[in-house]
């Protein structure tokens, strides 16, 4: 049989061996040595220490939220940093930040928050009625709050607030038309 010797019948038959690129036979049987724990808890180590090191991070210090869930619950989101997508409006003595051009048109201002685009490098009032991605430090309330505990509302804000200045991520859109009920 191919692979097989028999000329040393003292040690058995032997297995044919294979080096690196070619294949010889031995004379001797080839003995495998155990693992000490040793190399093994060393080799376990390095997979380990390999993977904490290629694994990505996954927590984020800036929250992505929308402008409906900050104005549902202000108090939970101040002074955090958020990214928000939403539509940017600045028009008739209203800054602020809709959650969609349809809650804007329909007066929606429980899905919205008060947002100083005029504190905003890069934010002008042609800008209005766009959609854009938004990241500031929301803020609840500006100014002393109201002893019986209501929300502090900036003049011009249609809802909790302000976000503080920060940065436009990207915008989305080109401006909308103009809501005929807003006029």
């Amino acid at each position: 049989m191919s692979g097989w010797t028999s000329n040393n019948r003292g040690h058995g038959e032997l297995f044919m061996i294979f080096h690196a690129n070619r294949a010889t036979p031995s004379s001797r049987p080839r003995r495998f040595r155990p693992i000490s724990a040793g190399t093994a808890s060393l080799a376990a180590a390095s997979f380990l220490l390999a993977a904490c090191v290629t694994t990505p991070r996954t927590t984020s210090r800036i929250a992505k939220v929308n402008p409906a869930s900050i104005a549902a619950d202000p108090a939970a989101w101040d002074g955090r940093e958020v990214e928000i997508v939403g539509l940017v409006i600045w028009e008739s003595g209203t800054l602020g930040l809709y959650q969609t051009y349809g809650a804007y048109c329909r007066g929606g201002e429980q899905a919205a928050i008060g947002v100083r685009w005029d504190q905003w490098p890069g934010v002008s009032s042609k800008d209005s009625r766009r959609r854009a991605i938004v990241r500031g430090v929301f803020r609840n309330g500006a100014g002393p709050k109201p002893a019986d505990g209501s929300v502090a509302i900036s003049p011009g804000a249609p809802g909790p607030g302000p976000l503080e200045p920060g940065l436009i991520v990207s915008w989305l859109s080109t401006p909308e038309r103009p809501c005929a009920n807003r006029q």
